[in-house]
Parts: C-alpha cells; sequence; structure tokens
C-alpha cells in the first residue's frame, strides 16, 4: 500500500546514484501509479534538489511532461508566482534548473540585504533594491528586441539582463520577498507596474524604467495617453494566475509574430486552462 513512509523512503532515495537502487525506483514506479504522481509533485518544488531528480527520473520512465505539469499547475488553481513562472519557462526550456535561478535571485537579495535598515520605510528600502539591480547587476528594459519571446522567461532574462516591464516586475518582486518586504503586481495597459499601496503612503514603481518612482496620478495620466479613460480597476493589485495569464497572452502575441504558429497554440490552449479554472472556481 503506498503510503506516507513509502512517499518518504522514495524522496530520501531520489539522489542516491546507485545502479541498483536507481533500477528499484524505477521498477516501484513503473508498477505503481501513486508514484508517479508523487514525482510528479515533487517536480513542482521550485529550487529543490529533489525537484531535479524526479524529473531525471520521469525522463528515464518517458514520462517528463512539462507542458503537461503546468496545465496542471493552472487546474490546480493553487497559484504561486515563482513556481508558476519556473512551470511556465519549462514547456519551452524543459531542461532548466530552477536552483540556478533560485540561487542568483538569493544572491542578489542577499546583496540587497547588506543595505537595507529593516525599520526603513519601503520607499528607502526599494531605493536600495533600484540599486543593486539596475546599477550593479545592469538589469534594463530590451527596448531593441522587446517582441523577443525569451523576454517573458525568467532564466532568459537574467542571464541577458534584459526584460519587458512584466518580467523586470516580476523578477523585483522575488527579489523583494527573499528581502522580506512585500509589493503589489499592478497589471495596467501595456506597462506592468509594482506598487506599495498603503493608505499613508502609497508608491508606483516601473521596473522597465530602472525602479523610476510614479504617483497615482502620473500612472493615470500614462493610462489615459493609452485611451485607458478609467483606468481604476487598472491600479489594483492583479492575482498570481493574471500575471501568469499576461506572460502566456505575450506569448501568444509574439510566437505568432514568429510565425512560430505550434507554439502561439500551446500558449494559446494555456490561457483557455486559465479561463476554465477560473470559471470552475467561481461557479
Amino acid at each position: 500500500m503506498w503510503n506516507e513512509t513509502r512517499r518518504e523512503a522514495l524522496l530520501r532515495l531520489l539522489d542516491d546514484e546507485s545502479p541498483c537502487v536507481r533500477e528499484a525506483l524505477l521498477a516501484e514506479c513503473r508498477e505503481n501509479e501513486e508514484a508517479i504522481a508523487f514525482l510528479r509533485e515533487v517536480t513542482g518544488r521550485r529550487g529543490d534538489a529533489a525537484a531535479t531528480h524526479a524529473r531525471q527520473l520521469l525522463a528515464a520512465l518517458g514520462l517528463d511532461d512539462p507542458r503537461g505539469d503546468f496545465l496542471r499547475f493552472i487546474d490546480s488553481f493553487h497559484y504561486e508566482l515563482e513556481t508558476g513562472c519556473y512551470l511556465l519557462e519549462r514547456t519551452v526550456h524543459p531542461h532548466l534548473e530552477w536552483a540556478t535561478v533560485a540561487r542568483f535571485l538569493d544572491g542578489v537579495a542577499a546583496r540587497c540585504c547588506e543595505f537595507l535598515d529593516p525599520e526603513a520605510p519601503l520607499f528607502e528600502k526599494c531605493k536600495h533594491l533600484n540599486l543593486v539591480l539596475f546599477h550593479e547587476y545592469g538589469f534594463r528594459g530590451d527596448l531593441e528586441h522587446f517582441h523577443d519571446p525569451e523576454n517573458n522567461f525568467l532564466g532568459s532574462v537574467i542571464q541577458r539582463r534584459r526584460g519587458i516591464p512584466i518580467s523586470l516586475s516580476v523578477l523585483y518582486l522575488l527579489v523583494a520577498e527573499r528581502c522580506h518586504f512585500r509589493l503589489e503586481p499592478i497589471g495596467a495597459p501595456g506597462r506592468f507596474l509594482l506598487a506599495h499601496l498603503d493608505d499613508r503612503d502609497p508608491f508606483y514603481l516601473d521596473p522597465f524604467d530602472r525602479g523610476r518612482f510614479r504617483t497615482e496620478e502620473e500612472v493615470r495620466q500614462m493610462l489615459l495617453s493609452r485611451d485607458v479613460e478609467d483606468g481604476s480597476c487598472y491600479l489594483l493589485p492583479a492575482p498570481v494566475g493574471e500575471v501568469l495569464c499576461r506572460f502566456c497572452r505575450n506569448l501568444v502575441h509574439q510566437y505568432t509574430m514568429q510565425g512560430q504558429r505550434d507554439r502561439a497554440d500551446l500558449f494559446r490552449g494555456f490561457i483557455c486552462a486559465f479561463e476554465n479554472a477560473y470559471e470552475r472556481e467561481s461557479s
């Protein structure tokens, strides 16, 4: 019978490179669908070495399924931003090792924390994060290749130090979380932003413009310039699912521009899966 004890045993043995242990694990998984389901669960653990070993075992079984993993994540309706970005990116880059991405984010956050005063206002903390991300590490908006699909994938953004508003905003969010302060994603049309919406000291922040601070009125004027007359709904936080779905919309558009219809259709299918999940949960 498959139980918690067997789950823990499988987890402990995942990194054992002994051929006999490996064969025993493969035999166990071939005979037990619950073991396969558990391996798939483990692959969603971002930055965890066990996730790498679980993916390797699934690959040896011919069952590694990045696209299915992302669909199962969407269907779960338990959305966590970093995990979602990881699973999204694996649909195009199946050999991505998120541990490398996570270590980079940890390193940036550690550098930021060298400057941060835990008691300082959030505005001041963001100033320090801007200094580290945009000056020390050199992250920039990719004006030259704005519509390159790779700008939606954090692994590529980190490697190239270039991104678009949404990917630079998500990068900023994940570093801020590691520094133990919270910002909100703002899905404004044409310009993804971040915000601190405390009634006493609210502000908006534009990672695509090297962390420029913006007032609510400036954001409203930006929306008016895009023919959005009532932008109130776009000044509020976007749910994690909507952030991930926006990545998918970008990719449909960008792959279509490149003539890559199969990939455009893939991300169009993910958008439908998000819509179905929201419809199911709201009914």
